[in-house]
């Protein structure tokens, strides 16, 4: 195989719910073509990826916290996101994409910006192109949004130091896996909700307990079998129902992969008897439909227990 065909495009934007104002696609300041490459030093001429791949950007927007989009803002952008990578695909099949998003974005009238991109994306490539994102800590994964992607990793510094650094190892976690025979390409990845949401000021990596945690998540990291690991702690500041922490670890086989970072920070590596493992981008009976329903023993809490109510004697 010679150097694989990769699409970029995404909207990346922390997007508060609360706030009145509203943020359009001219303040997204969207990119396309090798604007986008010239934006990141690693793919850009002369950067350490710029042969890895023959890259096809289509376009990015990007902008600073803010408001939601406009519905029509956003469908708009889609739109020119999914056609794109389309008609790429259909011109010559694409072997993988970088999805780029920061994974708190919001539009007015939808509770899941990012897990309607990714499934939009997903049924305009088909199932054998392998979909790569690398997003903020604080962002947000859904169910159909780790379903509809491949592999997924998240900023393991608060303030976000290894940003750059993150966005690379999502580039090189695809284009390793697109160095495999083309039947071991697709991971298995293991989901966990974390029914916690904490303010981005609580969770500071230079601090505990988040600087214990982040720690585990890299040594998880670098275990035999896996890919990647990754811990979103979620967006506070915005009212979906996709609000919430989330483990995720991708690796090679179901067997043993380690999904149980949250918790206590002597807490085993194990995977608990809840996490949903599962192949990349398929769902397992029983898991999430594509609109992110989930049956009740779907996934079970890591590491919680209710405190009895001692006012009520239960």
């Amino acid at each position: 195989m010679g150097r694989p065909r990769v699409g970029i495009a995404g909207i990346s934007l922390e997007a508060s719910t609360f706030s009145p104002a509203l943020t359009t696609t001219g303040m997204l300041a969207p990119k396309r073509g090798q604007a986008i490459l010239e934006a990141r030093e690693f793919w850009a001429a002369g950067g350490a990826l710029a042969e890895a791949a023959e890259w096809v950007p289509v376009m990015q927007a990007r902008g600073i916290p803010g408001g939601a989009i406009p519905l029509d803002d956003y469908l708009s952008m889609k739109a020119e996101i999914v056609s794109g990578l389309a008609a790429a695909h259909a011109e010559r099949p694409l072997d993988g994409i970088v999805l780029d998003l920061h994974g708190a974005a919001s539009a007015v009238g939808l509770d899941d910006l990012e897990g309607d991109l990714a499934v939009a994306v997903r049924e305009a490539v088909g199932g054998d192109v392998l979909i790569s994102t690398g997003m903020d800590l604080h962002g947000n994964v859904s169910p159909r949004f780790a379903e509809a992607l491949d592999l997924l990793t998240c900023y393991r510094m608060a303030p976000h130091e290894d940003w750059l650094e993150t966005k690379e190892r999502a580039v090189r976690n695809l284009l390793d896996r697109l160095a495999l025979p083309a039947g071991e390409r697709k991971p298995v990845k293991a989901w966990a909700m974390v029914p916690v949401l904490l303010p981005g000021e609580k969770t500071s990596t230079r601090l505990e307990p988040a600087a214990s945690l982040y720690r585990r998540v890299a040594e998880v990291a670098e275990l035999d079998g896996v890919v990647d690991a990754a811990y979103w702690v979620g967006y506070p500041w915005a009212d979906e129902p996709r609000n919430h922490a989330v483990v995720m670890v991708t690796g090679d086989s179901a067997e043993g992969l380690p999904a149980r970072v949250h918790g206590a920070r002597r807490g085993d590596l194990g995977a608990p008897p809840g996490v949903r493992v599962r192949r990349a981008h398929r769902l397992a009976r029983g898991g999430a439909g594509a609109r992110g329903r989930q049956p009740r023993d779907a996934v079970r809490h890591l590491r919680l227990r209710r405190q009895p109510d001692r006012r009520r004697g239960r």
